[in-house]
């Protein structure tokens, strides 16, 4: 909670975090995502543009890459006049064509994201990440496994944070290697504000940019706790966990750090800091440099465009009909399914090829014989109404022995390499001398 003259609004700020974040799920299921989603209200270079600066993403090409391709003719030097003309008008082609191929520009700013949380390395000579990570990612590890690790986690039927609770209460090890820590998580509700207010100290207004900062050094754990969140169907074996809970469960191991290197008595980070960081949502200006990669990158599009509509409006052959067809295939709608058909119909033309849905207009989970779950076969925001189980299959799925958990563990993996590791080996020496599917 917050108190009412609070500046710092927790709910809000993990909102916009969840919004930002990658929406990563787990990858059992083939998705499409497009990383600059929180973007998209924005006009396609002011968000580019937002996007590098605040997050260090790369957006496009580098003036480098630019060049290199009107070297090589794929980016025509009229195509280049032309829109310079419309952007500067006709009296400035000139000077912005020499500024567009040839002017040298210094390096950009560094991105606004992690400029705050490097004053623990800057300041206290410290590096949190490498302390906490490790420890913080093989537990995320352990509470969201689907059954591949050798031993499960110990809790299993509680949130994350209530089964670190637990677990912490109950065990005579502990995941912290000093008490006040421990002592917070057992003893108190764990408030992000107040163990912040221990990291960062009393200036609220950091508060936001610090949790952005230390979120999107492992956005791709970040973003996949995200999707677990709103979406627990994206695991098989469904784990509760959330956002929250992984800020906090993080906020205390970076305490724990702290005072593991420094004793209790670290003074927390805004009363060391010599420059407040750039506003993490702060207007980002336009410069000169971002005018040019817009005009190179308008080009780049436009020569492509040129050479696409020339050969659209190129009179072809009438495609002649297949009387008698060698096969036919059908390719789910992707990005990859057009060059798969245009391949084979080239080297077999006798060959007919067509796209589909890969589900086939039937939204369904489909559930394995024998199988404890069942996977969701259909487009990502649909919800499927039908559910196939496999019955009665006269073909048994081969198993190898081998390839099991047990064979990671010491005593299991000797025995095993030892007895059916040797017709493992003769089995890789026939596959290789006679392959088969």
């Amino acid at each position: 909670m917050n108190s009412p003259h609070s500046s710092f609004d927790e709910h809000n700020v993990i909102h916009e975090l969840k919004h930002h974040l990658p929406a990563q799920a787990p990858l059992k299921d083939f998705i499409h995502h497009n990383t600059l989603h929180a973007f998209q209200k924005y006009k396609f270079f002011d968000g580019l543009r937002m996007a590098s600066e605040i997050f260090g993403y790369r957006v496009s090409l580098s003036l480098k890459e630019y060049r290199s391709l009107y070297d090589s003719k794929k980016i025509k030097k009229e195509v280049i006049e032309k829109i310079i003309i419309q952007r500067k008008g006709e009296a400035l082609a000139g000077e912005w064509v020499k500024k567009v191929l040839y002017k040298d520009y210094k390096h950009t700013p560094p991105p606004r994201i992690g400029m705050l949380r490097s004053n623990w390395k800057r300041e206290y000579k410290i590096d949190l990440d490498s302390l906490v990570h490790p420890i913080l990612f093989r537990i995320l590890c352990s509470y969201l496994d689907q059954g591949i690790s050798i031993w499960s986690f110990p809790v299993r039927n509680k949130s994350f944070i209530s089964a670190i609770r637990e677990m912490e209460r109950n065990s005579l090890s502990s995941f912290f290697r000093n008490k006040r820590a421990r002592k917070l998580l057992l003893k108190t509700t764990c408030e992000i504000s107040e163990l912040l207010k221990i990291l960062v100290g009393g200036d609220e207004s950091l508060y936001e940019h610090y949790l952005f900062d230390q979120q999107f050094a492992h956005q791709g754990w970040s973003g996949m706790v995200s999707t677990v969140e709103d979406q627990p169907q994206t695991l098989l074996d469904k784990r509760e966990i959330s956002i929250h809970d992984l800020i906090v469960f993080e906020l205390l191991l970076e305490i724990d750090a702290l005072d593991s290197h420094f004793g209790v008595d670290w003074i927390p980070l805004d009363r060391t800091i010599m420059q407040r960081p750039t506003e993490l949502f702060g207007d980002v200006a336009e410069t000169e440099l971002h005018q040019i990669w817009y005009i190179w990158q308008e080009a780049y599009e436009w020569s492509y465009y040129d050479q696409v509509l020339a050969g659209l409006i190129t009179p072809r052959n009438q495609k002649k009909e297949i009387l008698e067809k060698s096969f036919q295939a059908m390719f789910c709608i992707d990005d990859r399914e057009c060059s798969f058909r245009r391949y084979l119909e080239k080297f077999d033309p006798t060959s007919e090829t067509f796209g589909t849905p890969g589900f086939f207009g039937v939204e369904f989970f489909y559930q394995p014989e024998n199988g404890k779950f069942y996977t969701k076969l259909c487009p990502a925001p649909v919800t499927p109404k039908y559910l196939i189980k496999e019955d009665d299959a006269r073909k048994r799925k081969e198993i190898d022995v081998h390839f099991s958990k047990h064979a990671h563990s010491f005593y299991g993996g000797w025995l095993i390499s030892q007895t059916l590791g040797f017709w493992s080996a003769f089995r890789l020496f026939l596959n290789i001398f006679r392959p088969t599917m």
